[in-house]
């Protein structure tokens, strides 16, 4: 709802919210559970369990209006929005240390879907990496149609979309920016594309939000929660993709390594990957095989955490 929304927004941007950030969230799935997460109740459980975020609304009530128009003004224009605890909110954020306590997006909440598979890697892969996105990657997509996330960085990134997209598969584009902001600005050419095939570009930051350095690692914990998998393609040690990788691994996510050679430094950070434990794919038969067992695996906890923490939508 729009008014949730707009006093989501307001808390998570008041100093108290990174304090009590916990306590927060704990306050929005008590009050969905209770059938009772609204405007009302929520600014009411404010005032019960932090009295000075609850005043603190209440002096702000001329930018809450004010906010509310705005964001009326962006749902007329294809903009959907989403907060922790609401029946749309992805189930698989629950399991974040940190979840956003909103989301944005153009295009359908196509994150509800199992079948998903985050795909990461380098901005300059190489050309054997394409090479076997082109050929294996893309028979995976063909055979098995898993939801694709990526952060739609060039390279693999957009190799991904762009093979998720020929292969007629949903795929979200977590982005760094905020929707009025894309970035990179050459995804401007694939809104119409990725919507019109189920899929959607999904922001946890403000509508305005430019692109920023420190947003990008901020941004792939997103990516690592909602994939149900994490397949790593090439990556050099030390680099955003290795952090999403580790960021999947912390949320007991298995990850799937593209294996290269020792002696090239693009693929030192997978080959790190893979003596610590994750698993090697050569090929689309392995991918299928690893996904069929992982999807059994992921349903059983879906259907946990949507019991735990939205039991009653």
């Amino acid at each position: 709802m729009t008014e949730i929304f707009v006093l989501s927004q307001l808390i998570k941007t008041h100093p108290l919210y990174t304090v009590h950030r916990d306590e927060i969230h704990q306050t929005y799935l008590r009050l969905a559970r209770l059938n009772c997460l609204t405007e009302f109740y929520l600014r009411q459980a404010m005032h019960e369990y932090l009295p000075l975020l609850g005043e603190a609304l209440e002096k702000n009530a001329g930018l809450f209006k004010e906010l509310c128009a705005d964001v009326l003004q962006l749902q007329m224009q294809g903009v959907h929005f989403v907060s922790y605890g609401e029946p749309l909110f992805p189930p698989q954020c629950y399991l974040m240390a940190e979840p956003p306590l909103t989301l944005s997006y153009r295009g359908s909440p196509c994150w509800m879907i199992e079948r998903s598979i985050a795909v990461v890697g380098s901005r300059e892969p190489s050309a054997e990496s394409l090479r076997w996105m082109e050929q294996e990657l893309a028979a995976f997509f063909e055979t098995q149609m898993p939801l694709v996330i990526s952060g739609g960085a060039r390279g693999v990134d957009q190799k991904a979309h762009s093979l998720a997209l020929r292969k007629n598969c949903q795929t979200v584009v977590v982005l760094p920016s905020g929707l009025g902001e894309i970035y990179p600005a050459s995804l401007q050419d694939w809104i119409m594309p990725i919507i019109e095939g189920g899929g959607c570009l999904l922001s946890e930051y403000d509508y305005r939000q430019t692109m920023h350095k420190r947003l990008f690692h901020h941004r792939n914990r997103l990516i690592a929660a909602l994939g149900a998998t994490t397949l790593l393609v090439e990556a050099r040690r030390r680099s955003g993709t290795l952090i999403t990788a580790n960021q999947a691994a912390e949320l007991s996510r298995p990850v799937w390594v593209v294996p290269g050679h020792p002696l090239d430094p693009h693929f030192l950070g997978g080959l790190d990957l893979l003596l610590d434990g994750a698993q090697m794919v050569r090929d689309a038969q392995d991918l299928s095989t690893l996904f069929h067992s992982e999807l059994m695996t992921e349903k059983f906890k879906l259907a946990g955490i949507v019991g735990d923490f939205g039991g009653t939508h």
